[in-house]
């Protein structure tokens, strides 16, 4: 088999694996971490990154180790770096030298001298309506990304906003699960309560309101215990 369609072969398997993988995990923070090791396996470089921005404030939510970490603390802290371009202008952002390229002085400076970074890769994950992120990827050596790179780095985004955002979306139902899971056992305790004590609904949720705040107990967790015991006067 010609060795560029064996490569080609090779990232369809890779993409296939993390698709699979990605289906199968929890929640937004393991997805992102994963995500980080998938731009590695495909893009190369040393070190991998994902921010998001909400609200005007830029964090970092995954990462590969403690160096990109701190490259994109330098980044939001400066106000400049190719991560916050590639957001500001959704776009991809290619670095070939951050010690001599003239767009981040800052950045640039700190992130080859202070951490040894330098060259890298930012590309604009819009995960939803209200948030925005990126992917980055940075390398020890200069000129260690390519624009084949770029296409790359594009498809993982691609993956990386389908397995965000249906994160994201499980996440909501998980929460609204919980919280119809919560209301459910609470308005038994309201029940078990009003027949007990042959009092109305508002009376009966004074009573559980008023023993959750004596007794510093949340009021999902004390109607646990009337479920389970019947009654309010349960020694604690």
């Amino acid at each position: 088999m010609p060795k560029a369609l064996d490569e080609t072969w090779k990232l369809l398997d890779d993409f296939a694996d993390a698709s699979r993988a990605l289906a199968q995990l929890g929640n937004g923070g393991d997805v992102a971490e994963a995500l980080c090791g998938l731009a590695l396996k495909v893009v190369g470089g040393d070190h991998a990154s994902i921010t998001s921005i909400r609200g005007g404030k830029f964090t970092t939510v995954a990462a590969t180790s403690h160096v990109p970490e701190q490259a994109d603390k330098i980044q939001y802290a400066t106000g400049q770096g190719p991560c916050l371009d590639a957001i500001r202008e959704q776009d991809t952002v290619r670095v070939e030298d951050l010690r001599t390229d003239p767009r981040w002085p800052l950045f640039g400076a700190q992130a080859a001298e202070e951490l040894g970074m330098r060259s890298m890769l930012a590309h604009v994950l819009p995960v939803d309506d209200h948030m925005l992120g990126a992917v980055n990827v940075y390398s020890a050596h200069p000129n260690a990304f390519t624009p084949e790179h770029e296409t790359l780095i594009a498809i993982v985004g691609a993956t990386a906003v389908q397995a965000l955002g249906a994160a994201q979306h499980q996440q909501k139902i998980n929460d609204l699960e919980q919280a119809l899971h919560t209301s459910r056992h609470i308005g038994v305790a309201l029940g078990i309560l009003m027949c007990s004590h042959r009092v109305g609904l508002d009376e009966s949720w004074a009573m559980l309101a008023k023993a959750s705040q004596d007794r510093n107990i949340k009021v999902a967790a004390l109607a646990e215990r009337v479920i389970t015991t019947g009654s309010l006067d349960h020694s604690w």
